[in-house]
């Protein structure tokens, strides 16, 4: 449990839940009673600042545990979440949020409703957010989620409460342990496709939590990947752009990868679809969230190549589309050289490794883009099988990798050249000799870390001392 938190205007103490605090799972959670403050402690009222004697007597609102005077304590609300059934007195600064927890545990539709509505227009209010966290706010708004589950008009108010929360950094880990990511994911599960502003606080929800790292593990483990995968194809295109823009968000968590790729959830046929869409805002999006899957293992980037031929070669569409944002081509690019280095699919990358030795043929000026082409070409480079075709392409690479000035570039195209010359030494030679050689020579002898691997391993194939003879 969070003791203390610092929000824009100084510290915070949250309401303290007996038991769990996953409110979600136990929503008829019991707060904490406060600490009363002694009587001998205060000489004035706090609230309208005057001073206590024999008729301006001391009162304790049982929800804070302050002392007030009897004008502003005079209210007597029942306090079930406190485990007080019987009405006690509550001072005018905790009755506003109080008043509507108490009502968010009554059976009646109407009290919830207005419960729901009212802790979400407050917490619009920079003002009353301390005490939305501090008198139990957050927890009831969670769990309103579960209690009026099947009460479209609650939970969206309550979506709405949550997501405005949210845009407070400090909360996230306390949301998050109270339930907030599952109540969230529970809502949209069950919300019509066409309920778009209910929709959008949720993804925009789950968005903000996946920013943090520590959360985006929780968010998978809260069902966050089907609530977000379910969007992937609304017909509002903002909230489908959210959904991917959300998972890719995720999977920047390489934990989370295993689960995306091997869950239930068919996730790849999904994001493929998402390469070929008319808004290239979403292309980029989901090309760069397979850029991050095809980081894993072998298995994972084999599902990915199959993936994408069973879908018609998305992948390749996209590395052939000219869009007018240089990012779409670029994390295709991104994508092509992190398959390329699975052994077992090189028999069915051939046209991708033509398209991007195709592409290298174009004035690239965007040098993250050449950067991925050229290590696209190395990684193919790798294999054997693959070397008589980018033989053919040595002039260029040698022209286009090794004179530039990119550092990364020529790394990429002196790995191109050295895996040549290991599968096809005399082809290679005679190729270079006639263009190029000396340009490779230059670049291997400037690169300090090859050199000295170099004459390490000549070192322990002819050692520089001898026993004499």
């Amino acid at each position: 449990m969070v003791d203390r938190i610092f929000l824009e205007d100084g510290p915070v103490y949250p309401a303290r839940v007996e038991g769990t605090l996953n409110v979600y799972e136990a929503p008829n959670f019991i707060l904490v009673k406060p600490k009363w403050i002694a009587d001998e402690q205060v000489s004035a009222c706090a609230i309208c600042k005057n001073k206590f004697n024999q008729l301006r007597r001391k009162h304790h609102c049982r929800q804070c545990g302050n002392v007030r005077c009897n004008k502003c304590c005079s209210e007597k609300i029942p306090l079930p979440q406190l485990g007080i059934n019987t009405p006690e007195r509550v001072c005018d600064v905790c009755r506003p949020v109080t008043e509507l927890v108490t009502k968010s545990r009554s059976p009646m539709p109407s009290f919830q409703n207005e419960a729901a509505l009212g802790l979400a227009e407050l917490c619009r209010d920079p003002n009353k957010i301390k005490l939305i966290v501090e008198l139990g706010g957050i927890f009831t708004l969670i769990a309103l989620a579960r209690q009026a589950a099947d009460q479209e008009a609650i939970v969206s108010k309550v979506l709405n409460g949550l997501h405005i929360l949210t845009t407070h950094q400090p909360l996230h880990q306390l949301m998050a342990d109270a339930g907030a990511i599952r109540a969230i994911c529970d809502i949209m599960d069950r919300a019509d496709p066409g309920k778009a502003d209910l929709l959008q606080d949720g993804i925009g929800s789950l968005m903000i939590f996946c920013k943090s790292s520590s959360l985006r593990q929780h968010a998978i483990s809260d069902q966050a990947l089907p609530a977000i995968l379910k969007l992937f194809k609304n017909p509002n295109e903002a909230i489908a752009l959210l959904a991917i823009s959300t998972l890719s968000l995720v999977i920047e968590n390489p934990g989370t990868h295993k689960a995306i790729m091997e869950g239930n959830v068919n996730v790849l046929p999904k994001v493929l679809a998402q390469t070929t869409s008319s808004d290239e805002q979403m292309q980029e999006v989901s090309l760069k969230v397979l850029g991050h899957l095809s980081m894993g293992s072998a298995f994972q980037k084999h599902r990915i190549i199959q993936e994408d031929f069973s879908a018609g070669q998305c992948l390749l569409k996209a590395l052939h589309s000219k869009p007018s944002n240089i990012q779409v081509l670029t994390n295709a690019a991104c994508v092509i050289a992190n398959v390329a280095t699975n052994q077992e699919d090189q028999g069915g990358l051939q046209s991708f490794m033509e398209s991007m030795c195709n592409l290298l043929q174009n004035e690239i000026t965007n040098i993250d883009l050449l950067a991925h082409v050229t290590r696209g070409i190395a990684n193919f480079s790798s294999f054997k099988q693959n070397a008589h075709k980018l033989l053919s392409y040595l002039p260029l690479i040698v022209w286009k990798c090794l004179k530039s000035s990119s550092p990364g570039v020529k790394t990429h195209g002196l790995r191109t050249v050295l895996n040549l010359l290991k599968h096809l030494p005399s082809q290679t030679t005679d190729q270079l000799i006639s263009d190029g050689a000396a340009v490779v020579i230059k670049q291997i002898g400037e690169t300090t870390e090859l050199m000295d691997s170099i004459q390490a391993t000549l070192l322990t194939l002819m050692p520089h001392t001898a026993k004499p003879l």
